[in-house]
């Protein structure tokens, strides 16, 4: 431990062999060592999994050329990205996660409403990122060695990756960033080497199917570019576990840029590399990881069956620290481990139950979709208080004081403006959802383009700034 820290205080330590000992707790300044660069890597390298991979080919399976699908890509992603970084100063300046920040805004009770979307969104993308990983493993060993697929085959894979993911998660931030690192340039370098194997059956003049998801191309297009933007806004909880550990001093533009960079650079790579695959594809709605699997020279196949475990452990850690986190920020006494471990538990038993019994992948998606209209305000409402209402001014230690006592009590510890606003832009969000699983009654009015987060997100950070310039208004009148 550093000679100048006063007794009390805890480092991490840069030596990855130990566990983390943080948990929600206001990261001290001798802790943050991270650079913005860290920040670029983690959630660039998170990104390189199938769980991610496979949405690119969304927009193709919607009907889509490939250029067309590549622009929706491209477009969707840097909107969502941009978002997305704006929370990213938010951690640095608080120097705990995104959850217990937002008690700035939803107050010191209210963090109640980061963390439960946190914990289910993490839970939701483990579960995709487990199974999609397994899957790769056991359709490469049925290239290679004649393997049956079956349901006990594939659930064995998924707990292989699974017993990987929360190793990672449980020794925390440190190994995180390194192994996000590391899969940064190994995946991105062996999705590289892949298209080139494939080129000779590519064409970049695929026309797309001409049956059009949304029933013409514009409301496709933006169908496709909306789902692309949506994902980076699923992370929105995930950032400040990150960049919490940034120095407080770090330029804001420094840390937005990292964020979004990192975002957009992982997911651009990811979904535009399943785009250019499924226009290969004799049908574009074929499974995308054992059709891949299947149309790789044989050399690569082994490979591909390590990017399914490799690949899979940034993204699963990230979500099951997350998680962890979420759980220990509702229960302070309780160990950030146990949780971590009673969440990969949980998202285990949800893989179970999508390979035996139900179609995973529709209730999957149909749930992120949703959950995503709750998301969005909360991120609106966060970036509105960060830049506008506390200009990037805190008092961290008070984020951590449940009583009256707190700057951040409000109304028994909660904001009610932030809370309205909030349930506002979420009630907007599924009146206008459109899924497999739900409909809200407006739903027709978006023409098909899920653009419900979009919609939740404008009408709950409008909300919250007229309201919250309402009651500053009121409270400084004489």
């Amino acid at each position: 431990m550093q000679a100048d820290l006063k007794a009390g205080d805890v480092v991490l330590p840069r030596d990855t062999s130990h566990v983390e000992s943080h948990g929600v707790d206001i990261i001290p300044p001798q802790a943050r060592h991270s650079s913005p660069k860290d920040v670029f890597y983690v959630f660039l390298g998170s990104q390189m999994c199938f769980g991610i991979i496979v949405i690119g080919a969304l927009p193709v399976v919607f009907g889509l050329s490939f250029w067309a699908s590549l622009t929706s890509i491209t477009v969707g992603l840097g909107l969502g990205s941009i978002l997305f970084g704006l929370l990213a100063p938010f951690g640095a300046k608080t120097g705990t996660n995104g959850p217990v920040a937002s008690g700035a805004h939803f107050g010191v009770n209210g963090k109640a409403i980061g963390t439960v979307m946190g914990v289910l969104v993490t839970l939701g993308f483990y579960a995709l990122t487990v199974w999609t990983g397994g899957e790769a493993v056991i359709a490469a060993g049925s290239r290679l060695f004649g393997w049956q697929s079956t349901p006990d085959l594939l659930f064995a894979g998924a707990a292989v990756i699974g017993v990987l993911t929360v190793a990672a998660a449980i020794f925390g931030h440190g190994l995180i960033v390194k192994s996000e690192t590391f899969v940064s340039y190994v995946i991105a370098g062996t999705l590289m080497i892949a298209a080139i194997s494939l080129a000779p059956g590519f064409d970049a003049a695929y026309p797309g199917t001409g049956k059009f998801a949304a029933g013409s191309f514009w409301p496709t297009w933006l169908l496709a570019s909306s789902i692309c933007a949506a994902l980076p806004i699923s992370y929105a909880t995930i950032l400040n576990d990150y960049t919490r550990y940034l120095p407080e001093t770090t330029r804001t533009s420094r840390a937005v840029w990292a964020a979004s960079g990192g975002m957009f650079v992982g997911c651009w790579l990811a979904l535009s590399f399943a785009a250019y695959v499924t226009t290969i594809f004799k049908s574009p709605d074929a499974p995308f990881v054992s059709g891949l699997i299947g149309l790789l020279p044989i050399w690569l196949v082994l490979v591909f069956a390590f990017v399914g475990i490799v690949g899979s452990q940034p993204q699963g850690s990230l979500c099951l620290y997350h998680g962890g986190l979420g759980m220990q920020s509702l229960a302070p006494r309780t160990s950030r481990v146990a949780w971590t471990v009673l969440q990969s538990v949980a998202g285990m038993i949800l893989v179970w139950a999508g390979i035996y019994l139900a179609n995973m992948t529709d209730l999957l998606i149909a749930f992120l979709t949703l959950i995503e209209c709750a998301v969005s305000p909360w991120l609106a409402i966060n970036v509105v208080g960060y830049f506008l209402v506390a200009k990037g001014k805190y008092a961290p230690h008070q984020l951590l004081v449940s009583n009256q006592s707190s700057q951040y009590w409000y109304s028994g510890g909660w904001n009610i403006q932030a809370l309205v606003s909030w349930a506002a832009g979420t009630i907007v969000g599924l009146l206008f959802a459109e899924t497999a699983v739900f409909n809200g009654p407006l739903g027709g009015f978006t023409g098909g383009t899920n653009a419900a987060w979009l919609l939740a997100g404008i009408a709950g950070a409008i909300l919250y700034l007229i309201l919250q310039n309402k009651s500053v208004r009121r409270d400084l009148a004489p």
